[in-house]
C-alpha cells in the first residue's frame, strides 16, 4: 500500500562533476514544483577519474567523495524528504571500471597477478588457453607506444597497466616487459578481449555477482543506506548481462524488504513480457515510449516516407528490410565482436555432452542460428520455458545439414544452467550491439522509430494495440515507469515528437529533403537523410518559432554525425574511423546549415510548430496518466534538442521559469494523479474511451477507475496527426464521454455525454484531462 501511494512520479537527474549532491539540493524547489514524488539519480558511487556517467564505478564501493560522499547524500535525503521526496538510486551489479587499472584495485590484482589472483574469480574472465588475459587496448601505433615509467609500469599514452613482481629488469625494452605479463595489450579492432564486458564496451568489465561474496561486495554501500533509511528504491542497470537474474532479484527484494521500489533496465523485444517470477515494481519503461510513441506516427504516411527512401537511398526500411538486417548485423556482431563469449559457450557445450559432443565448430553453428532468430532478449528465463525448442525447430526448417545436430544442442541447453545463461548473456549483447546500436543508425526511413523499445519492423501498430498494451499494463505491471526520455535514449522526447510530423507531411518533407541535398549534395545519400531528418528534429527554436542556429548549437550536431556514422559501421566506426569521411561530414553539417542554404528546413519547423508543440504536450501528459508511474528526464519538463549521450547529459538551468507550456503540462497531469491516487492503484482499472463523427480516428482517449469502481474516475483525451486536424473535423467529431458529470478544473469547463473535440481540444488545449465530479 505504502509503495503505490507514494509513487506519482519520477525525475532522473544526472550527477556529476559540478553538480552533486550540493548543487542538486539546491535545485529541489523547481523539481519539487512539479508534482513528482521521487528524486531518480544516476549512479552516485566513486568512478573511474574523469567518468561523466557514472556507470564505470571502481571498488571498494562507496559513494563518490566528488558528489558529497555519505554525509552529503544523508543531506540530500533530509532536503528531499522535507519536500516530500522520495529517492531512487540506480545501481550497477554487472560490472566495474577498467579504463585505470590503478583506480581499480580489483582489477590491478587481476593484471598483476593473472589467474591466481584473488579477485580473478570475482570476474567473468575468458582468458587464452595459455591463462592470459587479453586486453584490446592498441591503436595503429601498436606496441611500438609502449613505454615503461620509473615505477616499473606499462604505459599506453594515458593508460597506465601494473607489471607482475620480477618482470622488470634494467634495460629491459617495453615489448619484452609486456611479453612476461599476465595479459597482452592487443589491437581494440582485433575482435580479442579476454573477459567478458558490458556489452562490447572494453572498458567495462563483467563481475560474477552471482557468487554471494561478490554480491556483498558490491551491494554493502546500499544496505548501509537501507538500514539508515535513505532510500526508497533502485534501478538495476543492465540487467541482462546478470547469470542468473531472477536469483539476483530474489536476493535484492530480501535485502530491500517489500516496499521499496525496483525498476531493472531490460529491453522487451516484440510481445515479450517481463518475466513474471521477478520480484520487481516492472522495467524503466523502453517498451512503453514505444507504445506512447506509435499513435502519433501516421500509418499513410510512413508507407510514403517507405517509397521515399527506397527511392533516394535504395533502403525501403520497412518490415522485410529490418528484419533481414538484423539477422545479418547479429551474425556480424557474434562473429566479430563477440567470438570469445561464443567459443565459451561451445566449450560449455561440448563438456556437458561428453564423449558424443559435436565439434565446436558445429556448436557454434547451430548457436549462431538460435541467437540470429531469437525472438525474445533472454530465452533463458522461466516465462521462455521450450523457447530453445521452438527456435530450434525453425532452425532445422531453414538448415537441412544442421538438422540432426539442433536437438542435441536443445537438450544441453535446457538440462546445463550454465550453457543456458551464457547463451542468454549473449543474446541480450547481441541484441544491444546490432539492434539498439548499430541498425538504429542505418535505417533512414523515419528515425523517430529508430529508438529503444520501438520495433519498426513490425510496423506501426493499430490504436486497438495501444489500449490493449495499457490494459495488459495496469494489470502486470502498474508501478513500472513510463519514460519518454531517458540518459540512453537516441533522441529527446521533443526532437522524436518532431521527426515523427514528417509521417504527417510526407510529400512538404520529400521537396525539403530535394531543395537541401541539391542545394549542399551529402557525403552519402542514406548519411544525408538520416543526419537530415536529426537537424530538423533539433533545430533550435523559441517561443515563436524557429531561429538560427548558433556556432554551440552547430558543434553539438558535428559530434553528433560522427557518433552516428561510427555507429552505423558503414562509412566509418570505432574501431576503424575514416577520418577524412568525418571530415567531410562535419563540413557538410555547417554548408546545409548556413542560414544561405536553410530556408527549406526552417521553413518545414515553422510550417510544423504549432503541431508539433501540440503533439509533445500530449505525448507527455499522456504517458504521464497511462498506466505505470510517470519519468520526467532532467530539463525535459521544458522543450528539449537533446540528442544521443553525452548530448543529454548537458547541464540544466534549473532557474528557468516554470511558466511553459510543457510544464504547466506536467504540473497539471501530476496533480491530477495526486488528486485520485486510487485511480492509478495496483488494481485500477484502464478504460478506452471511444470517439465518433467524422473523424474519430484522431482521438486518442482513455479512462482511469479506481480498484473499487471500475468505472472512470478520470478521462483523458488527445488529438492525433493535429498537423492537418482543421477546425470543420473536429466541430463534427465527438468523444462519447461515460456516464456522469466532468469537469476540466484547468480550463474550468464542464462536460457530460457526447462533447464535441472542437469544445474539448483547442490550439491552447491540445490534450484534457476530464475528472468525474
Amino acid at each position: 500500500m505504502a509503495k503505490y501511494v507514494g509513487a506519482v512520479a519520477t525525475y532522473r537527474v544526472q550527477l556529476g562533476s559540478g553538480f552533486g549532491f550540493p548543487e542538486l539540493r539546491e535545485a529541489l524547489r523547481p523539481i519539487a514544483a512539479l508534482g513528482v514524488s521521487h528524486l531518480y539519480l544516476s549512479p552516485i558511487l566513486a568512478a573511474m577519474p574523469g567518468s561523466t556517467h557514472g556507470y564505470d564505478w571502481a571498488p571498494p564501493a562507496r559513494i563518490s567523495p566528488e558528489l558529497g560522499g555519505v554525509e552529503g547524500f544523508r543531506r540530500l535525503r533530509q532536503s528531499a524528504a522535507r519536500r516530500g521526496l522520495g529517492l531512487i538510486v540506480d545501481i550497477v551489479p554487472q560490472h566495474v571500471g577498467v579504463a585505470d587499472p590503478r583506480a581499480n584495485p580489483w582489477w590491478e590484482d587481476v593484471l598483476r597477478r593473472g589467474l591466481e589472483a584473488p579477485y580473478a574469480e570475482w570476474f567473468d574472465l575468458l582468458p587464452t588457453p595459455e591463462g592470459v588475459i587479453e586486453l584490446p587496448v592498441l591503436g595503429d601505433d601498436g606496441l611500438d607506444a609502449v613505454v615503461l615509467d620509473d615505477a616499473g609500469n606499462l604505459v599506453y599514452h594515458d593508460r597506465v597497466f601494473p607489471t607482475a613482481e620480477n618482470t622488470v629488469a634494467p634495460g629491459d625494452s617495453a615489448a619484452a616487459v609486456a611479453a612476461r605479463q599476465h595479459y597482452r595489450l592487443v589491437p581494440h579492432a582485433s575482435g580479442r578481449y579476454g573477459y567478458r564486458r558490458f556489452t562490447d564496451v572494453s572498458d567495462l568489465a563483467a563481475l560474477r555477482v552471482e557468487l554471494p561474496e561478490v554480491y556483498e561486495a558490491t551491494h554493502g554501500w546500499l544496505l548501509d543506506l537501507v538500514a539508515e533509511d535513505l532510500v526508497d528504491g533502485v534501478r538495476v542497470d543492465h540487467l541482462d548481462g546478470l547469470a542468473d537474474p531472477a536469483a539476483y532479484l530474489q536476493r535484492l527484494r530480501a535485502d530491500l524488504g517489500p516496499d521499496r521500489l525496483i525498476y531493472v533496465e531490460k529491453m522487451l523485444a516484440p510481445l515479450e513480457h517481463l518475466d513474471s517470477g521477478f520480484p520487481v515494481d516492472g522495467t524503466t519503461g523502453y517498451e512503453q515510449l514505444a507504445v506512447v510513441g506509435a499513435p502519433f506516427t501516421s500509418h499513410a504516411g510512413l508507407r510514403e516516407l517507405t517509397e521515399l527512401s527506397d527511392f533516394t537511398t535504395g533502403i525501403t526500411g520497412d518490415a522485410t528490410w529490418m528484419v533481414l538486417e538484423q539477422q545479418r548485423l547479429k551474425r556480424e556482431a557474434l562473429a566479430v565482436n563477440y567470438a570469445a563469449e561464443h567459443a565459451r559457450l561451445a566449450v560449455t557445450l561440448a563438456s556437458a555432452l561428453g564423449a558424443e559432443a559435436p565439434s565446436i565448430g558445429d556448436l557454434c553453428a547451430v548457436t549462431a542460428e538460435l541467437i540470429t532468430l531469437m525472438p525474445v532478449t533472454r530465452p533463458d528465463q522461466r516465462d521462455h520455458a521450450g523457447l530453445f525448442r521452438e527456435i530450434g525447430n525453425v532452425v532445422a526448417d531453414g538448415s537441412p545439414r544442421l538438422r540432426e545436430l539442433i536437438p542435441v544442442v536443445v537438450d544441453a541447453l535446457e538440462q546445463t544452467p550454465t550453457a543456458a545463461a551464457q547463451i542468454g548473456q549473449l543474446c541480450a549483447a547481441i541484441y544491444t550491439t546490432a539492434v539498439e546500436n548499430t541498425l538504429a543508425y542505418r535505417n533512414p526511413r523515419l528515425v523517430s522509430l529508430n529508438e529503444l523499445g520501438c520495433q519498426p519492423w513490425l510496423g506501426l501498430p493499430e490504436m486497438s494495440r495501444f489500449h490493449t498494451a495499457n490494459a495488459e499494463r495496469a494489470q502486470r505491471c502498474p508501478l513500472a515507469l513510463s519514460a519518454m526520455t531517458t540518459h540512453d535514449t537516441k533522441r529527446s522526447e521533443d526532437v522524436r515528437t518532431r521527426i515523427s510530423l514528417l509521417s504527417q507531411v510526407p510529400q512538404r518533407w520529400a521537396l525539403t529533403l530535394a531543395q537541401l541535398t541539391r542545394a549542399a549534395p551529402p557525403p552519402d545519400p542514406a548519411t544525408g537523410m538520416f543526419l537530415l531528418q536529426n537537424l530538423f528534429g533539433a533545430w533550435p527554436v523559441d517561443e515563436h518559432g524557429p531561429i538560427q542556429p548558433d556556432e554551440p548549437w552547430r558543434a553539438r550536431m558535428r559530434e553528433y554525425a560522427v557518433k552516428a556514422v561510427r555507429e552505423a559501421g558503414e562509412r566509418s566506426s570505432w574501431a576503424r574511423p575514416d577520418i577524412a569521411f568525418e571530415e567531410r561530414i562535419r563540413a557538410w553539417i555547417d554548408e546545409v546549415t548556413d542560414e544561405r542554404v536553410n530556408t527549406p528546413l526552417v521553413d518545414l519547423v515553422t510550417n510544423t510548430f504549432d503541431a508539433w508543440r501540440a503533439d509533445a504536450t500530449a505525448r507527455k501528459v499522456v504517458s504521464l496518466l497511462c498506466p505505470g508511474v510517470g519519468d520526467i528526464y532532467q530539463g525535459s519538463q521544458w522543450w528539449t534538442d537533446s540528442l544521443v549521450d553525452p548530448d543529454n547529459r548537458r547541464p540544466v538551468d534549473y532557474r528557468t521559469s516554470l511558466d511553459h507550456p510543457k510544464c504547466r503540462a506536467i504540473i497539471h497531469a501530476l496533480s491530477v494523479r495526486r488528486r485520485h491516487p486510487d485511480a492509478f492503484a495496483p488494481g485500477a482499472t484502464y478504460v478506452p474511451v471511444v470517439a465518433v463523427g467524422e473523424a474519430p480516428d484522431r482521438i486518442l482517449a482513455f479512462g482511469r477507475g479506481t480498484p473499487d469502481d471500475p468505472d472512470p474516475r478520470i478521462v483523458v483525451a488527445c488529438s492525433r496527426h493535429t498537423y492537418s486536424f482543421a477546425t470543420e473535423p473536429k466541430e463534427s467529431t465527438f468523444l462519447e464521454l461515460p456516464a456522469g458529470s466532468w469537469r476540466d478544473r484547468l480550463g474550468d469547463r464542464k462536460f457530460s455525454g457526447k462533447a464535441a473535440i472542437a469544445d474539448l481540444l483547442g490550439q491552447e488545449s491540445p490534450v484534457v484531462v476530464l475528472e468525474r465530479k
